[in-house]
């Protein structure tokens, strides 16, 4: 049976709202029904449906299940029942039983042995319950057994061989380990390598789904009933595609590619569409998800945001058979989000103070209550009320300690919209301790070398440059150098060894300066920066005084 677990983290609008984890568990569908409404058996608990008998051969194969098979499965099951209890030490136990059988079987007689399993199906079941026992680390915070069990999973399916009937499930299986040793290390808080093991999943799906059209174009469809089989399998597949893809988006965004997430939830969409063309729920994560990336900043696509957004907003009003259900909070909060960034505040205000009073008329404090007063803080800001924008986001910041806790994501975005506001207000040592405060948050949350700390690290140093402490200046943009190099940007890195050299310049480290302006004009070149660029124009104006006063011994 297979278990998909799914952890919503309710970031700020332009971060994640779904931590990119999806717990593959047992062999079989704990729920009945595929996408078009059909049942899907699968063949290890003795139904119908084997994913991988889909030809002649294969299917005289199967026709007989051993008493063996029945055996593992049923402890395989039992095992998925405690899991779904919450009772780990019961459906490990159960597992590991069922991994105790394959690994010494009981052979009576001779023809015992003759009916027992093929090594190519019992090397799919031990790679399965591994990903099982996974799982339950994963559930009991056990990373490092989590991370052996799925280790040893991926070997073993990786042993069937190409032409084995079995190699379709074996793919399965090494796709959930895959995704779950990604979970495992996006846990551990390393983003590269999680990233890294759900591409590798995707590849692997992808080859599910060759796999799956090769066979049946060699295959004389005689029936509808066979059209149809053939359907059902081929959606299944692509909305499993479609999953990893999502996951994969979400790892992009939390790595701050945003080009790259867009690609991926693109292409997650469509392969949703050609499943179903009708929207549930799955479909309007994605729509959302879609929304808050061409909402990004960096990418600014407000319209094609708010479209998705509106989307979102009439199903979910269709569904609960009115605009003021708290369901539908999160589709307003997104809205007023866009309007606030297309610079209409004042509808940005109106949706947010709505959001607002859904939210607290005895509902309980939500993350959307703290959307709705962080929009209607930038509101306020943007319409030149500071004080008022202040106790927004102070409330904000209020209520989120109350349900999440300062190290959430949502925290980051209120302490970053705080210190602009402190800024305008010339307080500079209130905003830097607010970016300290995100920076600690984004930390938690990402890691250390996230790139999504290069920005706020620059910003402190700009804010240190301002109090005049030129010291922890230099210290806040060297780190954000470090950030930029270490995810290659070569733009960025140009740019901090310009403003890192113009610190050491009105400092009089006139050695360390130039050596700065000489490094930002190489990653400007490297980056391919036009002369007009304000970084390489202002870096060749000082590195040609720097040549021109050589002879002068001044600068």
């Amino acid at each position: 049976m297979e278990y998909t677990y799914s952890q919503f983290e309710g970031d700020a609008q332009r971060e994640p709202v779904k931590s990119p984890r999806k717990w593959k568990v047992f062999s079989k569908k704990f729920g009945k029904n595929t996408a078009d409404g059909t049942d899907r058996r699968d063949a290890t608990t003795n139904r119908d449906y084997d994913e991988q008998s889909r030809d002649s051969a294969a299917r005289e194969e199967r026709k007989v299940v051993t008493s063996e098979e029945k055996e593992i499965s049923l402890l395989n099951d039992k095992g998925n029942e405690f899991f779904v209890r919450g009772e780990f030490n019961g459906a490990l136990r159960m597992y590991s039983e069922a991994l105790k059988l394959l690994k010494n079987p009981v052979v009576i007689t001779a023809e015992s042995r003759s009916r027992m399993m093929d090594t190519a199906m019992r090397r799919f079941h031990t790679a399965r319950l591994l990903v099982n026992i996974g799982a339950v680390h994963i559930r009991r915070e056990c990373y490092e057994d989590a991370m052996s069990s799925l280790e040893l999973s991926i070997r073993s399916s990786k042993l069937i061989p190409e032409k084995s009937v079995h190699y379709y499930r074996s793919l399965e299986v090494l796709s959930d380990a895959l995704e779950n040793l990604g979970l495992v290390y996006y846990k551990e808080k390393d983003l590269v390598i999680s990233l890294a093991m759900y591409n590798d999943a995707l590849d692997a799906r992808r080859s599910c789904l060759d796999l799956l059209e090769q066979k049946w174009k060699s295959r004389l469809i005689k029936s509808k009933d066979e059209v149809r089989k053939i359907n059902e399998e081929k959606f299944a597949c692509k909305m499993e595609l479609a999953s990893t893809v999502q996951q994969i988006a979400l790892l992009e965004e939390r790595q701050g590619n945003i080009g790259k997430a867009i690609e991926r939830c693109e292409e997650a969409v469509a392969l949703r569409k050609e499943v179903s063309p009708e929207v549930d729920e799955s479909s309007l994560t994605l729509l959302n998800a879609l929304g808050r990336l061409y909402s990004h900043r960096s990418v600014g696509w407000y319209k094609e945001a708010l479209n998705n957004f509106e989307k979102v907003y009439e199903v979910k009003s269709e569904l609960h058979d009115g605009e003021d259900h708290i369901d539908v909070v999160p589709s307003i909060n997104n809205i007023a989000y866009v309007h606030g960034e297309l610079g209409n505040h004042r509808q940005c205000l109106n949706l947010s103070d709505r959001a607002i009073d859904i939210c607290t008329t005895g509902r309980g404090i939500s993350k959307e209550t703290v959307a709705a007063y962080t929009n209607k803080g930038y509101a306020l800001y943007s319409m030149g009320d500071n004080q008022e924008a202040l106790a927004a986001y102070k409330l904000a910041l209020d209520f989120l300690s109350k349900c999440a806790g300062d190290t959430d994501l949502m925290g980051a975005t209120l302490h970053q919209k705080m210190s602009e506001v402190y800024m305008d207000m010339g307080h500079v040592d209130d905003a830097i301790s607010s970016i300290e405060s995100l920076i600690e948050a984004k930390t938690e949350v990402l890691g250390g070398e996230s790139k999504e700390l290069a920005l706020p690290f620059k910003e402190l140093g700009d804010c240190y440059e301002m109090a005049n402490e030129l010291t922890l200046c230099i210290k806040c943009h060297t780190r954000s150098l470090r950030i930029y190099k270490h995810h290659n940007d070569k733009e960025g890195a140009a740019k901090q060894h310009n403003k890192i050299a113009g610190i050491h310049k009105k400092k009089g480290n006139r050695e360390e300066s130039i050596d700065h302006y000489m490094a930002a004009l190489w990653h400007s070149r490297e980056a391919k920066l036009p002369s007009t660029d304000p970084t390489v124009a202002d870096t060749i104006k000082n590195v040609a005084a720097f040549q021109n006063s050589q002879n002068r011994g001044m600068w």
